[in-house]
């Protein structure tokens, strides 16, 4: 059985642990090393608590996947005006494949589109095709206003929301 929920405070020690696997996961990939700014930046979930959303997928009872959902405000990395921002997508890595990602990005902006957002923006690392792919078939476009050009680069995206 596969749940997605809004995180709680008791969830912080799991979603570290997802957000970890997963970006040392694709850091190797890309035969990068994780910074230890990005490592303490990644386990600093209470933090985020105070601006953001986070959502967990569970499965048998265990947390496989995490995403989370900023509104407009001066954590937001979103581009656009009144835009929110999606970010930090992670799934464990053995459980590639199986639509948990499809499913975070669907439920989160269901979401923002109950709070009133009309707009979402996120970034991928650049030149991680499987990202790339992932954001364009849930429907965001490429926006190189977006961009962020400093390492680590990062490529904008975007996607206008409109109720189903």
């Amino acid at each position: 059985m596969t749940t997605i929920r809004r995180a709680n405070p008791a969830d912080d020690a799991a979603i570290v642990r997802v957000l970890i696997d997963t970006f040392e996961h694709l850091y190797a990939t890309m035969g990068v090393e994780m910074s230890p700014e990005r490592r303490s930046y990644l386990s600093d979930q209470a933090a985020r608590r105070a601006f953001a959303t986070s959502f967990v997928c569970e499965t048998d009872g265990g947390i496989v996947g995490t995403i989370t959902l900023t509104p407009p405000s001066s954590h937001s990395e979103a581009w656009l005006d009144g835009a929110w921002d999606l970010r930090l997508l992670a799934v464990d890595p053995r459980m590639h494949g199986r639509g948990i990602a499809t499913a975070l990005i669907d439920f989160a902006e269901g979401q923002a589109l109950a709070a009133g957002a009309t707009d979402i923006c996120l970034h991928a690392r650049r030149g991680v095709a499987h990202q790339a792919r992932l954001y364009a078939g849930r429907g965001y476009a490429r926006d190189p206003a977006g961009d962020l050009d400093g390492p680590p680069y990062q490529e904008g995206y975007r996607k206008r929301l409109s109720a189903p």
